[in-house]
């Protein structure tokens, strides 16, 4: 059997690496989860302007929000960690939100009466839900998609892991064959995680998080779950081919 060049494997081995740790590495900022209440527009009484500048600092502060989360996105997308495809996904969801957050501004701006005063800024949390669910559930799908793609490249590579272990020296292939294993499990663990996650997002949305608190939340520690557990599968499995290349002499 002719023996291949380690040189062959050793790029795909260092990008393999690369991509299980930008999945381990995600995180969510704390800013996804920041507290925020109608408070400052509550203090205004009947103050009808008052109550109006009070609104547009509540929207001006999530929209600050949303292009910090648009930054990560293309960031992301710059550094390879998301694919067109992914990045668009979420870029529309935050142009969406932007766009009504404008429109909303633009009434509440308009308006001549406190009670219609009121309602807009009440309608920044019942419509929106920035810091409970826009960005919570945004950052995760980053999370998600990440994995995914790491998920993806470490099932592709399977194939060329396995002929290198075939062409190994019989005393090593015992040990090549173990780690390859476990490398498998821990990706198919990954990829069970992960399917469960995508069912899930559906389900986090402004409406479900108004009318069922309790589902709602449920679903969203699922998922947190379902994406941390896969994350420490992908870091076994990371950690699987890191030996598996220390033993092939492979440099990454």
């Amino acid at each position: 059997m002719k023996r291949l060049n380690p040189r062959h494997f050793s790029k795909r081995f260092a990008t393999l690496g690369v991509l299980a740790i930008l999945a381990i590495g995600a995180f969510v900022p704390a800013t996804a989860f920041a507290a925020s209440n109608q408070s400052s527009a509550t203090k205004c009484g009947a103050n009808l302007q008052c109550i109006i500048n009070a609104g547009n600092q509540l929207i001006a502060n999530r929209q600050t929000a949303l292009n910090t989360l648009s930054g990560k996105i293309s960031t992301d997308l710059s550094e390879k960690k998301l694919t067109s495809d992914q990045a668009s996904v979420l870029q529309s969801d935050v142009t969406t939100n932007q766009t009504g957050l404008s429109n909303l501004k633009t009434k509440l701006d308009g308006e001549k009466t406190v009670l219609a005063a009121r309602q807009d800024v009440a309608n920044i949390f019942l419509q929106f839900r920035i810091y409970a669910v826009v960005l919570p559930r945004d950052y995760r799908h980053i999370v998600f998609d990440m994995e995914v793609n790491a998920k993806d490249k470490m099932q592709d590579a399977a194939p060329s892991i396995k002929t290198a272990i075939a062409n190994a020296p019989a005393s090593k292939q015992g040990q090549l064959n173990s780690l390859f294993s476990d490398y498998q499990k821990q990706v198919a663990a990954a990829e069970s995680q992960l399917d469960t996650v995508q069912n899930d997002f559906a389900a986090l949305t402004p409406e479900n998080f108004n009318l069922n608190r309790a589902s709602y939340l449920n679903t969203l520690h699922t998922l947190t779950n379902a994406l941390k557990a896969a994350r420490s599968d992908l870091h076994q499995g990371a950690k699987d081919l890191n030996e598996i290349a220390q033993i092939l002499g492979i440099k990454k």
